[in-house]
């Protein structure tokens, strides 16, 4: 059906131009719209603005989401309006005005296959909502038997088609997409069209179309399919937001009578329903309903009813992503069975199904059933859910409908160079719509990354509010997280895997835990086919140049589908060739239905935002089209921008009007920009009039976050571990040098050590070792991909999988360092090259190694959570394990300050623990503050030696003694003897002359004992406070410890 328009000129009807295709889209980006208007000439025209249908000999006109509204025949519309010959249309106040001068119909009968229709424009788009898809209720069940009478065919148009195409439908299927191989071949320039993006399929005699699973879905009649769908006759199917667009002619099949007013496939009843949307509209929206017109929601949500379902006489009804659910909602982010909702003699109450994503109520994510009111807000991934005991559940879908609106946001921290405060934001309104492309600009300093990052939750502001769709960003951030995709400055990927297996374990951690496989394989295809990346599918990102890896970063953001992307600087460093793809690329997915707002230094490319925020010492200084910011500051071009904004302050310092420091001056003429935007039109446009059109309410707290489950927490944890073994077997060399490490320390230990020397060396090797094996291995694990971590910190990661995960990768990698450490070192001993007792082969031992081995992991964990460094984690490790040297024991019995610096040091107990495990004897016990040796009273072998030799000098002694006292009494008794001998000659007797004593035997004295030189059976000494019990239990202690001070330091920086 053909219409005229003619151009209105001061009261003149001018320039006639006639259109036949069936959606016509007005703006001001030739890219995507037929009708095409000057930007310079007409400003109040958006990129896309608004957009004619034809239905049923009709022509409908629907606003696009403009910035400054469409009017048809003076009146602002609201929702699709009829138009007819006459009809003025004007897109935005004092914009240019269309008249409609001709309406021609014709038959219904299509065109010949091979017949064309050449349009008059080279471009044609359907960028906008139109008429929603048939409810449930007006569509059968089941088609009805038989085929059709007389051929069916479909005409595409829009964006990559260049020129209307009629097709056949003669086959079983056909299909549609950017590959070579279907049968309706899209241009590759349609990025918003995947390769095999939807189907028209044959069942039961009738044609239904299938979405095969594209990334930017498939609308029939402006509402998303999630299943197939019926056609009648007229249908309009879209390929994506503002894509191709699909009609479907087949008479003899015309829509249902429920649906014959001129929204074919409206199904809204009237009256009660609009009423009950209505106040649903003070929770998300406002929405404008009558009966004869399809649903439109403006300045909110942005939501089209998705679909509804009465409960009838099923009070329960399960929701979720499986073919068995009554209430079917597509995308990944939604389980099979996700959620249930129960009506019990009108008590509504709502059910997770332990879903991975949950099911919120009121931004709460809610443990098992839950208590509804109609006007509670549930939100299943990007689906709202309006419950009502009567008529049943609605689905709006907030895809591709996404808005941002900003009220007086402040942002304060602690001034570090003094007292107070310092305002980083100050008092920043704004208002950003669905599907912008928007620049946050500004000089160093200016506040760009600090409003980014209150704008996406990952630092809220000291106060103010997000509304994101109407609903509270701080206060909805978990339910809303999943459709936020956040770029930061560094890239948010492990270089040293695949694209594919980045963008794979994404999907693993963030989707659904019961995708498949195809699913998943299906998603990260399409992903890097938008991304430009399906070439480098199986090349690891190191090796991609600086441009390829923002796009990787970009990809990962892109496996949720969100609504809305921020990325901080994605283009620095970047060469001007690359900068300007990627740019290119952001424009794309803008236009494919998302919002898309960056922060930027470079000046080369602000030419393709829709609008640009200008800051300049937290202040918003201008908001709106990139044109308008230079004629606002007076500036010729975008590289004089903030030279121009700058000025006043050089300008106020070299003339001395005013006193002070440059901070000062530059705050006060940052002031006067601010005050001079508030006062101009783009500010009422761009800032006040929008705000209007939604509530600002009192800012409350965010729901407490629920508890997450077993089941998910085992999930993340084996998808981390099995990306982390990914990350680390990629470098095999490291890996080489850190197996081989353990055989040459063995073999160094076994040429330090003398064969017949105490056997402490080797157990302190091996304690001391163990322990520097993890710590090394694990310092820098978490401060080399803080990037990611952060981000991920931000969708779902919880912290127990992610920490037991480093764990359990580090201590395969530090068990096997252990095994052939202790493996070598005991062969020397079999061979008998070099003695290492050990009960029951060393086994202890060896368990006792990888003990210390994780306390290592976990010290090391620990250093990676708190600095902010790699060089500062690498800095800290000798720092660390110096001490163990020199406290641990291996320099003697500890004393004083050494000893109980020596409990805080791992290596202490695990050295004690491996002497206490060889059986071996001690050389130091008791008497040289030594735990007591087992026998011997205690002592040690020094000790009992000295022991030993002083009771053999001291029997030695007493034998001398004694020799010595029995000599002295003979010496008496033969002088005793003498004497009388004399007396006895004297008296002239003749006496026996006494025979002098002959000396007895000299007493013997046993040698000192001396320490054998052989002392491998020996052990120096074993700790004072240590035993079997308490050695473990210190290790276990100091395990979980530094775990969670792990923990507990990650969560302390956390955002937000």
């Amino acid at each position: 059906m053909q219409i005229t328009f003619a151009e209105e000129i001061k009261g003149q009807q001018l320039n006639e131009r006639s259109y036949d295709a069936p959606v016509l889209a007005v703006g001001r980006n030739p890219a995507t719209c037929k009708i095409v208007f000057d930007q310079k000439q007409w400003p109040t025209v958006s990129r896309l603005h608004a957009q004619l249908q034809q239905y049923n000999d009709s022509w409908f006109l629907t606003d696009s989401g403009s910035t400054y509204g469409t009017f048809l025949n003076g009146q602002l519309i609201k929702e699709p309006a009829k138009v007819e010959v006459g009809s003025r249309l004007q897109f935005g106040p004092d914009g240019p005005i269309l008249v409609v001068t001709r309406i021609e119909s014709k038959l219904d009968k299509p065109l010949p296959a091979d017949e064309t229709l050449v349009e008059e424009s080279t471009q044609i788009s359907f960028p906008a909502p139109i008429p929603e898809q048939a409810s449930i209720q007006a569509r059968p069940t089941q088609p009805p038997k038989g085929g059709p009478t007389e051929p069916v065919f479909v005409e595409l148009s829009g964006i990559g088609t260049a020129r209307l195409q009629r097709i056949e439908l003669n086959k079983e299927v056909v299909r549609f997409g950017r590959d070579q191989a279907v049968e309706g071949v899209i241009d590759a320039a349609a990025a918003v069209v995947s390769r095999r993006h939807a189907e028209i399929r044959r069942q039961n005699g009738r044609f239904v179309v299938v979405d095969l699973g594209s990334f930017n879905g498939t609308l029939l009649n402006a509402r998303r399919i999630a299943e197939p769908a019926l056609l009648h006759h007229n249908d309009i199917i879209e390929l994506g937001p503002g894509g191709p667009t699909i009609r479907y002619l087949d008479p003899a099949n015309p829509p249902p009578a429920a649906a014959s007013q001129p929204a074919q496939n409206a199904v809204l009843p009237s009256g009660e329903l609009a009423r009950e949307a209505a106040a649903f509209s003070g929770k998300l929206a406002t929405m404008v309903l009558r009966s004869e017109l399809p649903m439109q929601i403006t300045g909110g949500v942005g939501a089209g009813i998705f679909t509804e379902r009465p409960f009838g006489s099923t009070p329960r009804m399960t929701i979720g992503r499986s073919e068995e659910c009554n209430i079917r909602l597509d995308g990944l982010l939604i389980s099979n069975r996700h959620a249930a909702v129960v009506n019990t003699n009108s008590n509504l109450t709502i059910e997770d199904l332990s879903s991975t994503n949950g099911t919120y109520v009121n931004g709460a994510r809610i443990i098992g059933r839950k208590t509804i009111r109609p006007e509670d807000v549930i939100q299943i991934g990007p689906f709202v859910l309006r419950v009502h005991p009567q008529r049943g559940v609605t689905v709006f879908d907030t895809r591709a409908k996404t808005r941002i609106d900003v009220f007086q946001v402040t942002k304060e921290v602690a001034n570090r160079s003094g007292p107070g405060k310092v305002r980083l934001l100050d008092e920043v309104y704004l208002s950003i719509q669905p599907n912008e492309f928007v620049g946050m600009l500004g000089p160093s300093g200016a506040g760009k990354s600090t409003l980014m990052d209150s704008l996406n939750g990952m630092r809220p502001a000291s106060s103010g509010q997000v509304l994101v769709n109407n609903l509270d960003l701080y206060q909805h951030l978990e339910s809303l997280k999943l459709s936020i995709g956040y770029v930061p400055q560094d890239d948010i990927i492990h270089r040293e895997l695949t694209v594919y297996r980045t963008l794979y374990y994404v999907a693993r951690l963030r989707l659904s835990r019961d995708i498949s496989a195809k699913e998943i394989n299906q998603i990260v295809a399409e992903v890097m086919d938008v991304t430009g990346l399906s070439e480098r599918r199986d090349v690891p990102i190191s090796q991609l140049s600086g441009g390829q890896r923002k796009r990787v970063s970009i990809a990962v953001e892109l496996i949720t589908k969100p609504s809305v992307i921020f990325l901080d600087e994605p283009t620095s460093g970047l060469d001007p060739a690359t900068e300007e793809k990627v740019m290119k690329l952001f424009r794309q997915i803008a236009e494919s239905g998302r919002t898309v707002i960056l922060t930027t230094h470079a000046m080369e490319n602000v030419k393709l935002f829709d609008k640009i925020v200008l800051l300049m010492r937290g202040k918003l200084v201008f908001y709106g089209r990139p044109d308008e910011a230079l004629e606002h500051v007076g500036a010729e071009s975008f590289k004089d921008l903030y030279d121009k904004l700058e000025a006043p302050i050089s300008e106020r310092l070299e003339k001395g009007e005013r006193a002070g420091s440059r901070e000062q001056v530059a705050e006060e003429v940052a002031e006067e920009w601010k005050r001079r935007f508030m006062q101009t039109t783009q500010y009422k446009l761009n800032v006040e009039i929008p705000l209007t059109e939604v509530s600002s309410r009192p800012q409350q707290a965010a729901p407490a976050k629920r508890r997450t489950t077993l089941g998910d927490l085992s999930r993340q944890w084996a998808t981390l571990s099995r990306r982390y073994m990914g990350v680390l077997a990629r470098d095999k060399f490291n890996l080489f040098i850190l197996f081989a490490q353990a055989p040459i320390i063995a073999l160094l230990t076994y040429l330090v050590v003398d064969a017949k020397g105490q056997r402490d060396f080797p157990f302190f090797i091996l304690a001391l070792v163990a322990l520097w094996f993890g710590t090394s291995v694990a310092a820098r694990e978490v401060i080399r991909e803080r990037a990611v971590y952060n981000r991920e910190r931000m969708v779902n990661l919880r912290l127990l999988p992610y920490v037991g995960s480093k764990l359990f990768v580090l201590l395969l990698i530090v068990s096997f360092q252990c095994i052939l450490l202790f493996g070598t070192l005991k062969l020397l001993d079999l061979t008998k090259l070099m003695d290492l007792p050990g009960r029951f082969g060393g086994l202890p031992q060896l368990s006792v190694m990888i003990l210390t081995g994780m306390v290592g992991i976990a010290l090391g964990l620990f250093i990676s959570a708190v600095v902010r460094t790699s060089e500062m984690a690498t800095s800290l490790v000798p720092l660390i394990l110096i001490p163990q040297i020199l406290f641990s024991g291996l320099v003697g019995v500890p004393v004083g300050i050494a000893k109980v610096a020596g409990v805080l040091m791992p290596a202490t107990w695990a050295f004690d623990e491996m002497k206490r495990l060889s059986g071996l004897d001690v050389l130091r016990g008791k008497d040289e503050s030594a735990e007591p040796a087992s026998k011997n009273e205690g002592r040690g072998l020094y000790k009992q030696i000295e022991h030993e030799n002083d009771k053999n000098i001291q029997d030695a002694q007493q034998r001398i003694n004694a020799y010595r006292s029995d000599a002295q009494n003979k010496s008496k008794d033969f002088e005793k003897n003498m004497d009388q001998y004399q007396k006895d000659l004297m008296k002239g007797n003749s006496p026996e002359k006494p025979t002098a004593p002959e000396p007895g035997p000299a007493p013997e004295v046993t040698g000192a004992k001396k320490v054998p030189d052989d002392l491998s059976s020996f052990v120096d000494f074993l700790h004072p406070w240590g035993g079997h019990w308490t050695n473990l239990g210190v290790l276990l202690t100091m395990l979980f410890g530094l775990l969670g001070a792990t923990g507990v330091a990650l969560r302390s920086q956390d955002i937000g």
